[in-house]
């Protein structure tokens, strides 16, 4: 699978272009600095360029539309909002990798609801990935190119995100990369993962397939200043390799852990580990080594991901479900204690509640999660009407 494709089917898709068009604020109805008292649970899905805004009520766990948004037109959607849901940034591509994809800022009121008409509007055509700072001051992207014929020149560029209506202002450029991209060799691509809670580090990743199915995987941190957004170098947080189609790890860092899932394809059955690490100093000692000798659906599960407490890891299993295991630092294990009747597919910023599919249907399904005991209460769903193109992502507006 070809660098292009591969991006599009695993990281949002946006770039900001230079030029930057400032149009009328759409949405006045919640001024900056004025959010509601308690957090508003937020699912956003998008149906033909047509975002419905859903709040999920935090004791039933059901959905209520509460908006509708004509959005610019897009064949290819998706969505990043600020940390505290105020602004939502909508990236459109009107056909697939077209090079004329579009950023929009939207303001939103107290539901999540965005304005009918947005703030800002840029060409996006340069971008692969983006992430906000916890503070919701600083907009982190990806931006792609030239590329030669041995690289491909990426850079992670920064915004500064305006409190009053969510735009942006001119990228200033962070950090440059050239990575390969020889047809007979390796390829590769940059991504950005986010950050740790406190704000003061950002993880990057950098991906590479290369010839007869191999590939590596390497994970690293930043430091990161949180009065001018600057960064620093990389520092090496994990990496991973395989030859001939034999493996892969997805990453995820979350609570200043770093959580490891790696399959291995050639070593038979029951093969898989879920592996933690500290990141708050980086260690390369697993705080948690977890195969089936531990805990049977660490040797063999289909989907994978943690909490945002780091406290509990989702692994899907056979049937659509997933098992919900606890991470216990002090024993160095994880420990199941609960199921859900879907594949997990999202988990609310907060991750107090869970979204999964519907093998059966084309469905969301909605669940509480309590994180101080584990309990699960299952909830409501939503129909998705076209499966395929439909895109959607949960997020909170506090």
């Amino acid at each position: 699978m070809r660098r292009s494709l591969c991006l599009l089917l695993l990281l949002p898709s946006f770039a900001l272009g230079q030029n930057i068009a400032s149009i009328v604020r759409g949405n006045q109805s919640l001024p900056a600095g004025s959010p509601p008292s308690s957090t508003v649970q937020v699912l956003y899905v998008v149906d033909n360029s047509v975002l419905t805004t859903y709040n999920v009520d935090p004791q039933t766990f059901q959905p209520t539309a509460v908006g509708t948004t004509t959005m610019p037109k897009a064949k290819y959607a998706s969505i990043q909002t600020s940390p505290d849901g105020q602004f939502l940034y909508y990236f459109a591509n009107p056909t697939y990798y077209s090079g004329h994809q579009k950023l929009y800022v939207f303001d939103t009121d107290a539901t999540g609801v965005p304005g009918s008409t947005p703030v800002q509007a840029a060409n996006a055509n340069q971008l692969i990935g983006a992430t906000i700072n916890p503070a919701g001051t600083f907009f982190y992207s990806v931006a792609v190119g030239p590329a030669g014929p041995q690289t491909t020149n990426y850079s992670i560029v920064r915004n500064v995100i305006s409190p009053v209506n969510g735009s942006l202002s001119q990228p200033v450029t962070e950090a440059t990369y050239a990575l390969d991209n020889d047809p007979s060799g390796n390829d590769c691509y940059l991504s950005v993962l986010g950050f740790n809670p406190a704000g003061t580090t950002m993880y990057d990743g950098i991906i590479c397939s290369g010839p007869h199915g191999s590939g590596s995987e390497t994970y690293n941190q930043r430091s990161v200043d949180l009065q001018t957004g600057a960064l620093g170098p990389d520092e090496q947080a994990y990496t991973f390799s395989y030859y001939a189609g034999s493996g892969y790890a997805g990453v995820q860092f979350e609570n200043n852990l770093l959580f490891t899932f790696a399959s291995f394809f050639n070593q038979g059955p029951n093969a898989s580990t879920v592996q933690i690490y500290q990141t708050q100093p980086l260690s390369t000692t697993p705080l948690v080594n977890c195969a089936a000798s531990m805990l049977a659906i660490c040797g063999d599960y289909g989907s994978a991901r943690a909490h945002p407490s780091g406290e509990y890891v989702f692994l899907g299993g056979a049937n659509y479900q997933t098992d919900i295991a606890q991470v216990d630092l002090t024993t160095q294990q994880l420990v199941q204690i609960n199921t859900v009747p879907s594949n997990v597919e999202q988990l609310s910023p907060d991750g107090s509640v869970i979204y999964g599919d519907n093998p059966d249907n084309a469905e969301i399904r909605i669940a509480g999660f309590n994180a101080t005991n584990g309990e699960v209460k299952l909830g409501g769903s939503i129909l998705l009407p076209h499966v395929i193109d439909d895109y959607w992502i949960a997020a909170e507006r506090y």
